[in-house]
């Protein structure tokens, strides 16, 4: 399979790892301007339409996928805890713990995401996906491709 970044779909990811770790889709985290300072470079993100909403709680960032949210919240936890939970689900065998990997700036395959939703929609049991590329009656004739 190719590798692709996973962007806002990775976010559940970071969202998990907090409501494990004493958050609460009540608390709230800021969802305003941040700048990132890593050695000589410095890293400004911002949210995808331009804006910043102030306070806001967990529940509102993820079901708004606020950027500026995710990665003070990743920032807050810590990347080494988004690693792990990134590598738990599956989703990665390595990540390298750096900020803009909270966004989903990381490469990984369709098939390790459909895997690491299969576990929050199974209670947190993992399955193995498989795919369905056509259907056939019980004479062998494909009904759907």
């Amino acid at each position: 399979q190719a590798m692709r970044q996973p962007g806002s779909s990775f976010k559940p990811i970071v969202y998990s790892a907090a409501l494990d770790n004493g958050y609460t889709p009540a608390s709230v985290i800021m969802d305003g301007p941040i700048t990132i300072q890593s050695g000589n470079t410095t890293w400004t993100p911002k949210n995808y339409d331009g804006t910043v909403a102030g306070p806001a709680t967990l529940r509102s960032g993820i079901e708004k996928s606020r950027n500026l949210m995710t990665v003070r919240l990743a920032n807050d936890m810590g990347m080494k805890l988004v690693v792990e939970y990134a590598e738990r689900f599956g989703v990665y065998d390595h990540l390298a713990p750096y900020l803009p990997m909270a966004l989903g700036s990381g490469e990984t395959t369709v098939m390790r995401m459909v895997s690491a939703y299969s576990i929050m929609a199974n209670g947190g049991k993992s399955i193995k996906p498989s795919l369905i590329d056509r259907i056939q009656d019980r004479y062998g004739k494909t009904v759907f491709k």
